[in-house]
């Protein structure tokens, strides 16, 4: 059984914000204040600029797992995550396979939620109903969302790594 670990991977400065931003922006606007309400309008359009911010940080000045290029998964990413929990050895750094791909399905879907949330107040958008396509967006994203933290927990116990420090403030160790 190999033993514990320190885990010195740590996301650049600018990951974390755009993530604990966009964390932010989506709780606020799925649990915390109404439809319509200004606020709400406004969070929208901080997601998906935040996601903007970190698509271009991606493609500019991103390093090394911070790079758009490095969240396109690959079938070694799929065999290394099983050996991970096949092995039960800590999480190496970045995401894995699965992992890349819900990095994608969550930016994906929020950019979808606020474009529907938006598209949804216009003439065309209220004749095609994107009302109900903005509801089905948000159930989508709180699925994610779950699935999201639901993996974090499972993946930092079965790997024996705190997966949720590599997010916070702070220095690599």
């Amino acid at each position: 059984m190999p033993s514990r670990r320190a885990d010195p991977f740590r996301w650049d400065p600018l990951v974390r914000l755009t993530h604990w931003g966009l964390a932010v922006a989506c709780i606020a606007n799925l649990w915390l204040n109404e439809s319509g309400e200004e606020w709400h309008e406004w969070l929208g359009y901080l997601a998906m600029s935040l996601i903007g911010l970190r698509l271009l940080w991606g493609l500019t000045l991103a390093r090394g797992d911070a790079r758009l290029g490095a969240l396109l998964p690959s079938r070694e990413d799929f065999r290394q995550q099983a050996r991970e929990m096949r092995e039960r050895l800590p999480a190496s750094p970045g995401h894995h396979g699965s992992g890349k791909l819900a990095v994608w399905a969550i930016w994906l879907t929020v950019l979808a939620t606020g474009f529907t949330g938006w598209f949804q107040n216009t003439e065309l958008g209220f004749e095609l109903e994107a009302y109900d396509w903005h509801t089905w967006c948000t159930w989508g994203l709180q699925g994610l969302i779950a699935l999201h933290l639901t993996a974090l927990v499972f993946t930092s116990w079965r790997q024996r790594s705190n997966l949720l420090r590599r997010m916070l403030p702070g220095k690599a160790h």
